[in-house]
């Protein structure tokens, strides 16, 4: 069931449409080593290896959103975005931080570059470890889609929450849209 509501919501390219007709589950196919889930053509990871990274343009891959600071601890953002950016794939940095406000503006500024960017292609969203991936995920699909708190929450931790502060976060910003 899961999958089936996230295949759907990516597929119809993060717009409203009636939910009556899903596509069939699928299943998750992941690049060699890369650890992480995926929704239709929408990837969710963890700090992708450098040499998986090498990967993706022959894999489909059109972009890469790194929620990830420049100045994170053990993550070289330089070398990331040269590196996706010479494969002719598009790169995107969107720094996220548990300080970061999920504001409206916040959450589109990801949640555009998703929908401009599966067109061409699979987008890979990561930041170190997946949880802030699953709580804008969370958010997203409260916000964007009118999911139910609960459901809102159980799918990112599906896809990517594994941390109780996370988690708390998560259900603050589902309580007060904040």
């Amino acid at each position: 069931m899961k999958m089936l509501l996230l295949s759907a919501l990516f597929l119809f390219g993060c717009s409203h449409h009636d939910h009556d007709s899903l596509p069939k589950e699928s299943n998750v196919e992941i690049v060699e080593n890369l650890q992480g889930n995926r929704w239709d053509n929408i990837y969710f990871s963890g700090q992708p290896a450098h040499e998986d990274l090498k990967k993706l343009k022959a894999a489909g891959f059109s972009a890469v959103i790194n929620l990830r600071s420049e100045n994170e601890k053990g993550h070289d953002e330089v070398l990331e975005s040269k590196t996706v950016e010479s494969l002719g794939l598009k790169y995107y940095n969107i720094p996220m931080s548990m300080k970061t406000e999920l504001s409206d503006k916040f959450l589109d500024s990801i949640t555009s570059k998703v929908v401009e960017n599966r067109k061409e292609g699979k987008v890979l969203i990561h930041c170190s470890s997946g949880n802030r991936v699953g709580l804008w995920l969370g958010a997203h699909l409260k916000k964007d889609h009118q999911f139910s708190d609960e459901k809102s929450l159980t799918l990112a931790k599906e896809l990517g929450i594994n941390r109780d502060h996370v988690e708390e976060r998560l259900k603050s910003y589902l309580k007060t849209g904040k």
